[in-house]
Order: structure tokens, then C-alpha cells, then sequence
């Protein structure tokens, strides 16, 4: 069974994953990747994964989320 896609900020979990920001921006996996090695998406990496604070999407986004 599939997972809807998060339509608004507000549906998403506090802590997200690559997979998260992959179903709500339209960037494609290695935009994603690349955008979180650098930091331009803040980030924290517990070993291989990457663990996204909500509040980082929403400085990426220049606080305009819904």
C-alpha cells in the first residue's frame, strides 16, 4: 500500500527524513542528497542517515509554508 503524499507543512513530522523532503518538494533525490551534504537543507547525520529538523525545511523554504 502506498503513502499519500504530505500536502501541507503542517501534516509533516517534527523530524524528517530525506524520503519526506523527496514527497514535498519538488526536487528530485540527488538535488535532495546533494542540498543536505552541504548544509543548504541544515541537517544532523547520525551515521549513515540524515535527520532533518522540521524548522530547517521551513528556513529553506525563507518561512513561506502554509
Amino acid at each position: 500500500m502506498a503513502q499519500s503524499k504530505a500536502l501541507r507543512f503542517a501534516e509533516l513530522p517534527d523530524v524528517l527524513t530525506p524520503k519526506h523532503l523527496m514527497e514535498y518538494l519538488p526536487l528530485g533525490r540527488d538535488a535532495i542528497y546533494e542540498a543536505l551534504k552541504s548544509q543548504v537543507i541544515r541537517n544532523v547525520r547520525l551515521e549513515q542517515k540524515f535527520i532533518i529538523p522540521k524548522g530547517a525545511l521551513r528556513e529553506f523554504l525563507g518561512g513561506a509554508v502554509e
